[in-house]
């Protein structure tokens, strides 16, 4: 809708309503007619020269500039340009000014209305100090795009299909529509920070900030810094805007705390009362700052076991174990494996432009593999898979004793997956076995299967021969035990 028919519909209202938009403007606004009437000043322009609105649009030009209010007068200067410049200006109280000055044309091309708009270099300054805490926070945690953007497609790029992923995924949403603190478990890569994301995603809180931090990658001396924020001159090297912390960043939302149990034991105490109380006080700074922040944790770590090596403190274990979730490994969630191949492969075909498949022997050897990386794992060899065109499953550091099974064999022939993830899990079970002592409870135990599978996988595999022993040495082991009782 245009002004002019703002005016006509709602004539009285429209006068009120415009000075008020106008009085509300952060700066200057000053309005002359033909370079000798004052038309409109707003609240702040008059406050600025100690004078009210009415006092000002009440004299002319001439004698507004006899009381040198200003150290120049761009107001002339513009009706005789008759162009659009930026000026710099004092005020007579010493206050410096930045000003844009517009001219408005008649029909002759004549210079009928100037319009001013100063800001305060004070104002500047802020501003300038605000856009510099922002952009060093933002920079600091160059991940939060990463996080964003997987904000975006949470819904749509999830895979689990497991009933284990599935039962975690469900939890995961049901907690998400709670405000308590959530420790997310699991072995590095299972893929933590996505389920946090899915809870923030599905949270009250989602359109609120979401700032992830990795506890491990922050040095030791700038911890409490980096949480807590600080004052300006607080230490050396501290901007001299300040910044403020994880905490002050995440209000209102929520703040992914990833490897907590990578945190020192004094941090933890910082920690612990804050999440008690939600008061930060930035480093160097004399008040308390109110926070509103949902917590959720993750670790790779025994928190449990941490505690009773007095590598934890217990009182902030059961903070933050209020709510919570365990991922399991990839390993447990065979179901999961083929569909989150083909949505990393999917992501790779787009991303560089190609048409990359999987054979059935890929996608067998995909599901054989151990997978001791998780979904990390899985996602990086997919990727490889899909820039090489081959596909490498066996661990580099083990390829040159492991029996020929990596990408190549001893006389550089390429090896069918097949083949090298049958080398490769021969080789792994049998360096199991004899770190066992050759007992195949315990080798399935480490290996996070079942005793009876992995019986079927020595068979297969052709160690039917370690299998028979370590069954015979198990049982005259269980006899001599059943003697001596």
């Amino acid at each position: 809708m245009t002004i002019q028919e703002l005016i006509e519909r709602y004539p009285r209202e429209f006068a009120e309503y415009a000075e008020r938009v106008l009085d509300s403007y952060f700066g200057n606004i000053f309005v002359t007619y033909r370079n000798q009437k004052i038309l409109y000043v707003n609240e702040k322009m008059a406050s600025s020269i100690h004078m009210t609105k009415e006092e000002v649009t009440g004299m002319t030009l001439e004698e507004l500039r006899e009381r040198k209010l200003w150290l120049r007068s761009v107001s002339q200067e513009l009706y005789q340009k008759k162009q659009p410049f930026n000026a710099y200006n004092v005020s007579r109280w010493g206050e410096e000014l930045f000003t844009h000055i517009e001219p408005i044309f008649d029909e002759q091309g004549e210079v009928v209305l100037s319009a001013q708009f100063s800001i305060p270099k004070r104002m500047l300054a802020a501003f300038s100090q605000y856009v510099d805490m922002e952009r060093s926070s933002f920079q600091n945690y160059k991940d939060i795009a990463e996080y964003l953007d997987a904000r975006q497609g949470a819904a749509k790029g999830l895979v689990f299909d497991s009933p284990a992923a599935k039962a975690a995924f469900s939890d995961a949403l049901y907690l998400a529509r709670m405000d308590s603190t959530v420790l997310i478990c699991g072995e590095t890569g299972t893929g933590k920070d996505v389920l946090a994301n899915y809870i923030y995603h599905n949270s009250n809180r989602t359109n609120q900030p979401f700032v992830p931090v990795n506890c491990s990658a922050i040095p030791a001396e700038l911890v409490e810094s980096e949480f807590f924020g600080y004052e300006r001159g607080a230490f050396t090297g501290a901007r001299n805007s300040g910044k403020p912390g994880l905490f002050e960043m995440a209000d209102g939302g929520t703040l992914f705390l990833d490897e907590v149990g990578e945190l020192s034991l004094s941090m933890q105490a910082k920690l612990l009362r804050v999440l008690e109380t939600g008061d930060v006080m930035r480093v160097g700074g004399t008040k308390m700052v109110h926070t509103d922040v949902r917590v959720i944790a993750a670790t790779n770590r025994d928190l449990k076991r941490m505690v009773a090596e007095h590598k934890f403190r217990e009182d902030l274990y059961y903070r933050l174990n209020v709510m919570p979730l365990f991922l399991p490994p990839l390993r447990e969630r065979r179901a999961d494996i083929l569909p989150l191949a083909r949505l990393f492969l999917d992501r790779n075909n787009r991303k560089y432009d190609l048409e990359r498949s999987l054979t059935p022997e890929m996608q067998q050897g995909l599901l054989d593999y151990p997978w001791p990386g998780n979904i990390r794992e899985l996602r990086n060899v997919i990727e490889r898979y899909a820039i090489s065109g081959r596909m490498d499953l066996a661990p580099p550091e083990l390829g040159a004793d492991a029996g020929g099974y990596g990408r190549q064999g001893t006389r550089g022939e390429t090896v069918p997956l097949h083949q090298a993830c049958e080398a490769f899990q021969r080789d792994y079970i049998r360096r199991t076995l004899e770190g066992c002592g050759g007992f195949v409870s315990k080798a399935a135990e480490q290996l996070g299967i079942h005793r009876t599978l992995l019986y079927k996988k020595m068979k297969k595999l052709g160690l039917e021969a370690a299998g028979k022993r370590t069954t015979e040495r198990t049982e005259s082991d269980s006899k001599s035990l059943g003697d001596v009782l």
